[in-house]
């Protein structure tokens, strides 16, 4: 165990273990947040607020400029102490023009490039399709592949009742097709989106190459074409043209947000507590992860409003390019490794603005038990749930758990998620702002129990 996580264990212990179960005044106070955001239901309008600011905010872009400009503006309102835009250097990707069609009948294909893709030409490519459901299958047919546009129709697992785990079976499909793709010797990539429901609606996302592998066009295509795809390949052979003009052009400044509520009796230390602030561009990013964001700003309103204010401080973090790259989160974890021992907690949500049901939390056994007890207030607001050993909670928090800091992920019921993940639809009428609120007095009440213990 890394010594900084030793050290910040031992603190938690030593205070958890003071602290009986039963205990009225972390009840008393957990009460206190959700009341207040459910009547101040300010949440919503945050959210409502950062979407029109800035409602394309992929890294690199001008609108993730307008992004950092307003949570910069919100932290110095709110009174958040020690505002600042942290910078790091993240890849620009533009999309472009994306177009499908079924050659000799011309019907459409709704598609979308996937992240970080090179493109088709101006002129596109017209190929012959192949359909496969695994990488294995399309190494089974060899030269068969060459030449051809190759189909990864692979659904998510509609029989797992946690949608994380059915995404985690497909996504290596999008994340690694194009490099199978190349290998094989194909021209292109159509990945089936990751989504449970047949619908129209293309879900973009990021996708890798490897060094001494062709790199092919990639796009993802709506689950309602994928099906319809299928159908057409049953009967015979199918060609499809496909033009994509995105492109990576280098890369640029960007920077992750942060302010702080300063500890009253132990500034030094540190809990954080944050999203991602950039978002993919097809629709708002509110769910992925504007309302990550927002539940860290608002937990640390509500714990301004209900005057709870830590024994240490509670950094508000908004990363920069968690979805096409890390960069932020990686540029945060280097700018503080000589503090990492100073960071009691990291908190973070990115599963969307659903109704919170807990918290995941990378600790184990005694330690682990000892976070448990404290965060039993949030079983009288049906976010109790625990789930220890779970790793970092969220990718922006990956290179933190290497440091040795305990990290924590907000657990919602994310049976509707990747109905929007990275689509169009993600928009403000997707989020019910019950559902937020309640998210964020979650996050408030664990920033609080873990930087007041």
């Amino acid at each position: 165990m890394h010594r900084s996580k030793l050290r910040a264990v031992a603190v938690l212990l030593a205070s958890c273990a003071a602290a009986p179960t039963t205990d009225a005044a972390p009840a008393a106070a957990c009460d206190r947040l959700f009341t207040r955001a459910l009547a101040d239901n300010a949440a919503i309008a945050t959210l409502a607020n950062l979407l029109d600011a800035a409602p394309k905010r992929l890294s690199g872009s001008p609108g993730y400029d307008d992004a950092v400009a307003w949570a910069m503006a919100q932290m110095r309102a709110m009174g958040l102490h020690n505002v600042r835009a942290e910078p790091c250097t993240v890849p620009i990707w533009r999309r472009g023009v994306e177009l499908a069609s079924i050659a000799g009948n011309g019907r459409q294909l709704r598609v979308t490039a996937l992240g970080g893709s090179v493109g088709t030409g101006d002129d596109g490519i017209m190929a012959e399709v192949v359909e496969v459901r695994s990488f294995e299958q399309l190494a089974a047919l060899g030269d068969a592949a060459r030449g051809k546009i190759v189909f990864f129709n692979r659904p998510m697992p509609r029989a797992l009742r946690r949608t994380g785990s059915a995404y985690g079976e497909a996504v290596p499909q999008r994340s690694n097709g194009a490099i199978e793709a190349g290998k094989a010797g194909a021209v292109a990539a159509l990945v089936r989106s990751m989504t449970t429901a047949i619908d129209g609606h293309p879900h973009t996302g990021a996708m890798s190459y490897a060094e001494g592998v062709p790199q092919v066009p990639a796009a993802a295509i709506a689950t309602a074409d994928a099906e319809a795809l299928s159908a057409l390949l049953q009967r015979g052979p199918v060609h499809v043209r496909l033009q994509l003009t995105c492109a990576t052009v280098g890369e640029g400044p960007g920077a992750n947000v942060v302010g702080e509520l300063t500890g009253s009796e132990r500034p030094d230390e540190v809990v954080v507590v944050g999203g991602h602030l950039d978002a993919w561009d097809l629709g708002r990013g509110a769910h992925d992860d504007a309302a990550g964001c927002v539940h860290a700003l608002e937990a640390v309103r509500l714990l301004q409003a209900t005057g709870l204010r830590p024994k240490r401080t509670v950094r508000v973090v908004l990363f920069a390019n968690e979805e096409n790259g890390l960069r932020g989160a990686k540029a945060y974890a280097a700018a503080h490794r000589d503090e990492a021992a100073r960071h009691v907690a990291a908190i973070e949500s990115d599963a969307g603005g659903f109704t919170p049901l807990g918290f995941t939390c990378s600790l184990r056994d005694a330690a682990a038990e000892a976070v448990r007890r404290r965060l039993l207030p949030l079983q009288d607001f049906g976010a109790g749930a625990f789930l220890p050993g779970a790793g970092s909670g969220g990718a922006d928090l990956g290179p933190l758990l290497a440091l040795g800091v305990p990290c924590y992920g907000l657990l919602v019921d994310g049976q509707k998620y990747f109905d929007y993940h990275h689509t169009a639809v993600d928009d403000l009428p997707a989020v019910h702002e019950r559902e937020l609120a309640l998210g964020a007095a979650a996050v408030a009440f664990a920033a609080w129990t873990l930087a007041d213990g």
